[in-house]
């Protein structure tokens, strides 16, 4: 029987459309077999280049101080710091450069620094201000070099001057039944009953509106919306200064589209202005100095006296430590020597 023998035009296993893959190939013409997968032969990529980190720049030392206390002044306000404290600085500032020998940073250095306060305490200026110069210049330094320029290191490691510690003063009885007697109705009695029963702030008198007023049912509060540091914070009020806000609201505050609670008989709010003129004013009337700031003492002692936290007590004044509260706050001569014979060993 013949045996009829199969041809076929192509080899067997291999199609032209294997030939078209760049990764399958063929074996060369004298090798019989499937074709094999040949994986490509990757060409090594070359390591990038380390990327070194740029140093910090370095400012310039010789740099104008004028020029420098613009830059600072700029950074307090961005940073939130009041009108008032900025304009604190500044003057401080204007002082200092027009009776200073430094007019550029390179020159404000520990001895200059030293030789300024030396001259002002010659010139038989008060320690509170010989401090304020200490604190404004040194704080100088310190966002100068935060900010890179080149500062004395002396300078940043100069200690302040000390400042005699002083008692804090209070008013009596007697003198607050004559600065009432003093004042007239509406918003100025209000003003001195806020600041005698709140303790709190000139600056933060002014600031208040009809909205800060917060009725919590059995308790009112006053809410100081931006307080020294742009802290927020609520005081609480009696029912006694309670009573003289609606009364001063119902029957003295204009009315006016004007949000503050203080307002004058023309619609215009009250200033801090308006009110350093009104002690002015009272202190012609009752013979000895009315100020703000004497209020604030004597709340915080009369607060203590009567029995009250020294917690809470820093809470409503707006401070962060108990240092502060403490220098508000001392012993007058009589609770000095209330138990004396009782404790004294002689």
């Amino acid at each position: 029987m013949a045996i009829t023998r199969i041809t076929t035009s192509k080899p067997l296993g291999i199609s032209k459309t294997v030939r078209d893959f760049g990764s399958l190939t063929r074996e060369s013409e004298g090798v019989r077999g499937r074709p094999r997968i040949v994986a490509p032969v990757r060409t090594p990529m070359p390591l990038p280049e380390p990327r070194l980190k740029p140093a910090a720049p370095e400012c310039e030392g010789d740099v104008s101080l004028d020029a420098l206390v613009r830059e600072w002044l700029l950074e307090l306000k961005v940073m939130g710091r009041s009108p008032r404290t900025i304009d604190w600085y500044a003057q401080k500032m204007r002082s200092y450069l027009a009776a200073s020998n430094a007019a550029r940073l390179s020159e404000l250095t520990a001895f200059e620094l030293k030789r300024f306060l030396g001259e002002l305490r010659d010139r038989g200026l008060a320690p509170n201000t010989i401090h304020g110069f200490f604190e404004t210049l040194k704080a100088l330094a310190s966002w100068a070099q935060r900010e890179h320029y080149r500062v004395d290191a002396d300078l940043l490691r100069l200690r302040a001057p000390k400042v005699p510690e002083k008692e804090m003063e209070t008013y009596s009885t007697e003198h607050l039944n004559a600065i009432f007697a003093a004042t007239p109705p509406g918003w100025a009695t209000l003003s001195i009953q806020i600041l005698l029963g709140t303790g709190m702030r000139l600056a933060e008198l002014c600031a208040l509106t009809i909205d800060d007023v917060e009725n919590d049912g059995e308790v009112t509060f006053l809410k100081i919306r931006s307080g020294k540091g742009a802290k927020f914070r609520r005081v609480p009020i009696s029912s006694r200064l309670r009573r003289e806000l609606v009364r001063y609201l119902n029957r003295w505050r204009p009315e006016t589209h004007d949000r503050t609670l203080l307002i004058l008989s023309d619609a215009r709010a009250v200033s801090a202005l308006t009110l350093s003129e009104l002690f002015r004013r009272i202190r012609h009337r009752v013979g000895f100095g009315v100020r703000a700031h004497k209020f604030r003492h004597t709340y915080a002692t009369e607060y203590l006296r009567q029995g009250g936290e020294i917690e809470r007590l820093r809470r409503i004044l707006g401070h962060s430590t108990y240092v502060m509260v403490m220098r508000y706050v001392h012993l007058d001569k009589g609770d000095l020597a209330r138990d004396v014979d009782l404790r004294s060993p002689f």
